[in-house]
């Protein structure tokens, strides 16, 4: 009978970890290889379903908003997160100033202190 010795402890640990290597690397080409798939579905249907641009008349101008601002806002998000649309774009509700000045007071209060 042989003994189980500290050299082959230690063949055994590279076995394992040269099993939980390859595993994992398989596990990452599947992943990546689902991404790879999805973002191909993704692009395709982009360029079956382009978005029609809405007439004028639907889309109603709001107050203190120039044209020209929203325009730049629709371009900046097109050029950032791809094929999205802006549904609304409004003016502050009123009601939520307390809750604005709320986490103002909360944010600042972590602002470090001068010595005295």
């Amino acid at each position: 009978m042989k003994n189980y010795t500290t050299f082959d402890a230690i063949g055994d640990m590279f076995v394992i970890y040269g099993i939980v290597i390859i595993i994992s690397m398989l596990v990452a080409v599947v992943i990546r290889g689902i991404v790879w798939v999805l973002s191909r579905q993704a692009t395709q249907e982009a360029v079956k379903a382009p978005l029609k641009p809405a007439s004028a008349a639907t889309q109603p101008a709001i107050a203190g908003i120039p044209q020209e601002h929203l325009a730049v806002i629709t371009a900046v998000v097109a050029a950032m997160m791809g094929a999205h649309r802006i549904v609304r774009i409004d003016a502050p509700g009123r009601g939520y100033s307390w809750t604005a000045e709320a986490r103002s007071v909360h944010h600042t209060s972590h602002a470090p202190r001068a010595p005295h």
